[in-house]
């Protein structure tokens, strides 16, 4: 009988995939082997979906978040905050430590075990087509997140993706002994577009339901319009979010969604009309600890809101979140979710996109797609239809649009920034009360690029890492 180990074994420690471990080990008794369908459904949703620990690093990259300075001298997230290099070393025993790097490859490999093991296990044709389509899109996001989190962006000027090294590939459970060098962008991105297309048929013809908190064939076409659109295939990116749109276009009208400031009613939520799937625990981003309630809203984000835009009342308390659940509430406190407006702002860009490459009517359905959000963000008192002037306008109220929606949602923002160009951003740090610095993340800086983890690094020799960014002086 083929032994499995966890193939992180060649990029991380195995650190917290105890229960994973024990699971695969050949042992004398074969009931630690997976039988059936269903029990690769039950691991799959322990520990194939993102409901434990994801680091919250990503939280402090962006230009949406500035530091309160109420708690001087904690300073965990000073090295994210401010890009500093070598931010491994200066978080040692903190979350944020090892980034997202180990615990998306824990949850690859998951996936890769339920894919390997469904046709050896017994079950209906549709229980195993359950399990592999819900297993090829958590792949498919796991290697979307990583390769923009630690390689270049697919369109930005600078790139050349069939060269770019983006991050390893991971596609079976099986034993490695050798180091695994980093795929190419360009490789990393057909793998994710191969499992969503697979993935989404394979769901499709299971006819589960498996409910909000199990990815679906329609999350799967969301996904899909987000991965295209950051691969610049804007028709595809279009047909993806028109399929999402047709069959569930449930925009949220923020006019009844109740009265402001409700702590107890979350918009990141199983409960919201346009979620097509919520995940992750609330501690992925938590604001109760003390460093990372230290952050609010930026003031160039809070500068892009017009009077009327009711999202500054119910997604917002002045500068702070009301996104999700707070204590006391009854509602799941999930992370994050997917949720249907994300598909009219993908197309909205998309046709903006072809709008810019000369498509003439491609710019009045863009506008289209931008008030038909618009119009359910605003009171009625105050709503007007938008127009645009030109191309180059109608873009910038995509991308403005999109940031207002999703703001401190996933890493929207953040990797908006790495596809449009990877602009200089400043953030400010209070060194003590009295003492404010300026960080700056310069134009296309190596820091738009996360560093591999140098435990990774030494486990496996064939990884490169990438270049390492300038120690950063407040000024």
């Amino acid at each position: 009988m083929k032994k499995y180990i966890l193939l992180l074994s060649v990029l991380i420690p195995c650190m917290g995939l105890v229960s994973c471990k024990k699971f695969l080990e050949e042992r004398a008794r074969t009931e630690v082997i997976p039988k059936t369908a269903e029990s690769l459904n039950e691991l799959l949703l322990g520990e194939g979906y993102p409901r434990i620990s994801i680091s919250i690093q990503p939280f402090f990259l962006d230009d949406d978040k500035e530091q309160k300075a109420l708690i001087p001298g904690i300073k965990a997230s000073f090295y994210t905050f401010t890009w500093q290099p070598d931010q491994e070393f200066n978080l040692v025993g903190s979350n944020l430590r090892l980034g997202p790097w180990q615990l998306y490859y824990k949850c690859i490999q998951i996936c890769n075990v339920a894919l390997d093991y469904s046709e050896k296990v017994s079950g209906t044709p549709e229980e195993k087509d359950n399990v592999r389509g819900q297993a090829h899109l958590l792949r498919a996001l796991y290697y979307f997140k990583l390769v923009n989190f630690y390689a270049k962006p697919f369109t930005d000027s600078r790139s050349n993706p069939d060269q770019d090294p983006g991050v390893p590939l991971m596609l079976s459970s099986g034993v490695s002994t050798e180091g695994k060098t980093r795929n190419t962008v360009k490789e990393v991105y057909a793998q994710i577009t191969k499992d969503l297309v697979d993935g989404i048929d394979e769901l499709e013809r299971s006819k589960k339901n498996g409910g909000p908190y199990r990815i679906s064939s329609l999350a799967g076409h969301l996904l899909a319009s987000r991965v295209y659109l950051h691969m610049g295939a804007w028709e595809k990116a279009i047909a993806s979010a028109t399929v999402a749109l047709q069959n569930k276009y449930n925009i949220a009208d923020l006019n009844s969604w109740g009265p402001p400031g409700q702590e107890l009613k979350s918009v990141v939520s199983a409960n919201n009309p346009e979620t097509l799937w919520a995940f992750g625990n609330q501690s992925d981003v938590t604001f109760n600890d003390l460093d990372f309630s230290n952050y609010q809203l930026s003031p160039e984000l809070l500068g892009l809101f017009e009077k009327g835009d009711l999202r500054t009342t119910i997604y917002f308390n002045g500068k702070n979140l009301l996104k999700r659940a707070r204590k006391g509430s009854q509602e799941l406190k999930v992370a994050h979710a997917l949720r249907i407006s994300e598909a009219l702002l993908n197309r909205a860009e998309a046709y903006a996109r072809l709008n810019k490459a000369g498509d003439a009517g491609a710019g009045n359905l863009a506008i289209a797609d931008l008030n038909s959000l618009r119009k359910k963000r605003f009171s009625t008192e105050y709503y007007a239809d938008w127009v645009y002037s030109n191309a180059a306008d109608l873009l910038q109220k995509c991308f403005a649009e999109k940031r207002r929606e999703f703001a401190w949602e996933e890493e929207h923002r953040w990797f908006d920034l790495r596809r449009q160009e990877m602009p200089k951003i400043s953030h400010y740090f209070y060194e003590n009360a009295n003492l404010r610095l300026r960080y700056d993340l310069l134009d296309h800086d190596p820091a738009y690029l996360l560093q591999i983890p140098q435990e990774a690094l030494k486990l496996n020799t064939k990884l490169t890492d990438n270049p390492k960014p300038a120690l950063r002086v407040g000024k």
